[in-house]
C-alpha cells in the first residue's frame, strides 16, 4: 500500500515510519509493542555461560544457585509469577528466614539455633549482590572465617551461599532497557524456596551438604545476610558454634579461655591461608567449595620435664606454655614458632564431647610482617 506525504506530496509506502523525503512521521504506522522479557530470553542468556547445565535451566526462568562447604552444583527454581511484589524490609526476611530454619530443625528434633549478630553473612550477600556471581570468597580474597572473625567472631562458621535473578548481563538489560519488562523477585516466596531446595532437594545434587548444614545439632546461632532487588537475590546463611570460647591475642601470645559449655577441649589446630587480595579472589572466585587452608601447626599440652615429643613432618608442634581445660579452659602459646610467612593463621578449636569432636572457633589471626 502506498500513501501520499502531507506535506511535501512524495509517495512512498505505507510500511515505513516517516516520509523518506521530508521526515514527517506517518500517522498510520504504530510503534511496536513493549518487549515482555520471557523465560526463552533469559534460558538463552543462562545458557551462554552454563551451556553444562542447559537441561536444568529449561525448567525455570530464572537462574539459582547455592554453595556449602560441599563441592555443589548450581541448581534451578521457579520464581512465582504475578503482580509487582511489595517491598519487604530487611529485618523482616532476616526473621523469616530463621523461621524456616527453626521450623526445618524443629521437625527432625534439632534445638533451634539463635539468631547471631554478627554481619560477616550480611557483608558476604552485598558482596555477591554487586558482583551477581555466587562465591564462598569475598572480592577481598577472605574466606567465611576470615571475615567473620573481622567482624568479631568468637565462635566457629559454616557457610551457606544463594542466589536467584538474572546473570549480571541480563540484569543490567532488565534494569535499563524500557523495552524490556522483566519479571520479578518475589523475596518472601523466593527465601522460602531456596530453603525448600537445600533441605529437600539437595541429595542429588549437593550430597545432602546443605541439608546436615542446616540440621547440624552443635548449631547455636546463624546470622543471615539477605540483599534484593527487582531482579536479583543474594542469600547468606552463616551457622556458628558458640560454645563459650574466647580468643585473644596480644602481640604473639595467643590465649584461648572460657566456660566450656559442653564437651572437653581435645587439640588446637593452626592453619595457614595466603594472604586474601583481590587476585586470590579472581583465582578462586568460580570454585563451589572452600577448605580450611593449609594445616600449619597443632598446639600440644605441655609436657613435664625430660619428656619431648617427636616432630611432625608437615607441620609444627607449639607446645603451649599453659593448657587448664575442662568445664574452664584457659590456653596460653606463642604463635611465633608456627609462622614462617605473612597470611592468615586460623585456629579451630577442635571439642571432644562423647564420640563426636566439632570446632569451637574458627579465629583469623592476620599477619603481614609490614604492619609491624
Amino acid at each position: 500500500m502506498w500513501i501520499d506525504c502531507s506535506a511535501c506530496g512524495n509517495q512512498y509506502g505505507s510500511f515505513l515510519s516517516a516520509c523518506p523525503m521530508c521526515g514527517v512521521p506517518n500517522n498510520f504506522v504504530t510503534a511496536p509493542p513493549a518487549k515482555k522479557k520471557s523465560a526463552a530470553d533469559k534460558i538463552a542468556a543462562v545458557a551462554a555461560i552454563a551451556l553444562v547445565a542447559v537441561a536444568l535451566f529449561l525448567l525455570a526462568p530464572t537462574l539459582i544457585g547455592i554453595l556449602t562447604q560441599q563441592d555443589n552444583p548450581v541448581i534451578t527454581i521457579l520464581q512465582p509469577q504475578g503482580q509487582e511484589p511489595r517491598t519487604v524490609p530487611r529485618e523482616e526476611l532476616v526473621q523469616h528466614a530463621l523461621d524456616l530454619i527453626n521450623k526445618d530443625r524443629a521437625e527432625f528434633g534439632m534445638p533451634p539455633v539463635e539468631l547471631s549478630a554478627n554481619q560477616a553473612a550480611q557483608a558476604h550477600a552485598e558482596d555477591v549482590f554487586n558482583t551477581k556471581l555466587i562465591s564462598h570468597w569475598m572480592t577481598n580474597g577472605e574466606k567465611p572465617y576470615m571475615t567473620f572473625t573481622r567482624y568479631e567472631g568468637k565462635g566457629s562458621v559454616q557457610q551457606n551461599v544463594a542466589i536467584a535473578g538474572f546473570s549480571a548481563e541480563q540484569y543490567e538489560e532488565c534494569r535499563t532497557n524500557i523495552l524490556i519488562d522483566c519479571e520479578r523477585i518475589e523475596p518472601l516466596s523466593t527465601i522460602e524456596e531456596l530453603e525448600y531446595e537445600m533441605m529437600y532437594k539437595d541429595k542429588e545434587c549437593c550430597n545432602d551438604g546443605h541439608r546436615n548444614n542446616i540440621l547440624n545439632p552443635r548449631h547455636t546461632h546463624v546470622s543471615i545476610g539477605i540483599v534484593y532487588d527487582r531482579y536479583y537475590v543474594a542469600f547468606v546463611e552463616n551457622f556458628e558454634n558458640n560454645y563459650g570460647l574466647d580468643v585473644s591475642v596480644n602481640g604473639g601470645q595467643v590465649r584461648i579461655s572460657g566456660q566450656l559449655l559442653e564437651g572437653e577441649l581435645e587439640q588446637i589446630r593452626i592453619y595457614y591461608d595466603e594472604k586474601p587480595t583481590r587476585a586470590i579472589y579472581d583465582q578462586n572466585k568460580h570454585l563451589l567449595s572452600y577448605s580450611a587452608g593449609e594445616l600449619a601447626a597443632t598446639v600440644v599440652k605441655p609436657l613435664p620435664p625430660g619428656y619431648y615429643y617427636e616432630t611432625p613432618q608437615g607441620y609444627t608442634l607449639v607446645q603451649a606454655n599453659r593448657w587448664v581445660e575442662g568445664d574452664s579452659v584457659n590456653v596460653m602459646f606463642n604463635l611465633a614458632s608456627a609462622v614462617e610467612q605473612d597470611g592468615v593463621y586460623t585456629l579451630f578449636a577442635v571439642v571432644k564431647d562423647g564420640e563426636e569432636t566439632f570446632d569451637a572457633t574458627s579465629y583469623s589471626i592476620f599477619v603481614d610482617s609490614q604492619d609491624s
